[in-house]
C-alpha cells in the first residue's frame, strides 16, 4: 500500500515539475490540453533526475518482488506490485519523453493486469517475459540516462507480451532479448 501512494505521489509530482517545466518555456498548447510529443532533451533536468531515481526505486522493487511472484504465480496478489511497478514507470516514462520505456512498460503492464483478472494464466511464458522485462529495465534506465547505447530487442518481447496478454494459445518462441543479470559479463572479468 505504502509503494503503491509513493509511486502515485511521485507521477504527481513529476507531472506537476513538468507542467512548471513547460508554462516557465511558454508551451501554450499544453496549457490547452494539446501536449506536444516530449523529446527527452526538452524535460528540465530536475525532472529528469527525480524520474531516473524513481526508476532505480522501482527496479529494485521489481528484483524483490519477482522472485516471490515466481515462487508461487497462482497467487495472484503476488504480481499486483509487480503490476503497480510497471504502472508507475510508463507514467514516467511517458512524462519525461522516455517513450520507449512508457511503452515497454505499458505492455507489461497490460499483460500484468489479464494475469492479475485471471483473464490470463500465469504460465511459465508470462513469467519467463516478465523476468526478462525486469532484466531489461536497467538496460533501457542506461539508454536514456546516457550511460549506455542500444542492444536490447524491446519490440520483440513488447510484441510477445501483447501476444501472452492476448492468450493465443501458442507462443511465438523467445528469443533472448537480454541475458539475465548473473550471465553478463563484468567489466575486466576474465573468462
Amino acid at each position: 500500500m505504502i509503494f503503491w501512494i509513493a509511486g502515485s505521489l511521485l507521477v504527481l509530482l513529476l507531472a506537476a515539475l513538468l507542467w512548471r517545466s513547460r508554462r516557465a518555456q511558454g508551451f501554450a498548447d499544453a496549457a490547452a490540453g494539446h501536449a506536444p510529443e516530449i523529446e527527452p532533451d526538452e524535460v528540465d533536468d530536475e525532472i529528469r533526475g527525480v524520474f531516473i531515481t524513481e526508476m532505480r526505486n522501482e527496479i529494485g522493487s521489481l528484483r524483490r518482488n519477482l522472485p516471490r511472484w515466481r515462487s508461487l504465480p497462482t497467487d495472484l496478489e503476488r504480481a499486483v506490485p509487480l503490476r503497480r511497478s510497471f504502472h508507475t514507470l510508463k507514467g514516467g516514462g511517458r512524462l519525461v519523453g522516455a517513450v520507449a520505456i512508457g511503452d515497454f512498460c505499458a505492455a507489461i503492464e497490460r499483460l500484468l493486469l489479464r494475469v492479475i483478472d485471471g483473464e490470463v494464466p500465469a504460465g511459465p511464458p508470462v513469467i519467463e517475459v516478465v523476468s526478462r522485462a525486469v532484466a531489461m529495465l536497467p538496460g533501457l534506465l542506461g539508454e536514456f540516462s546516457g550511460e549506455r547505447t542500444g542492444g536490447l530487442d524491446v519490440r520483440g518481447l513488447v510484441k510477445t507480451a501483447e501476444y501472452l496478454a492476448a492468450d493465443k494459445p501458442a507462443v511465438p518462441s523467445l528469443r533472448r532479448s537480454a541475458p539475465p543479470t548473473s550471465e553478463r559479463k563484468r567489466p575486466g572479468a576474465s573468462g
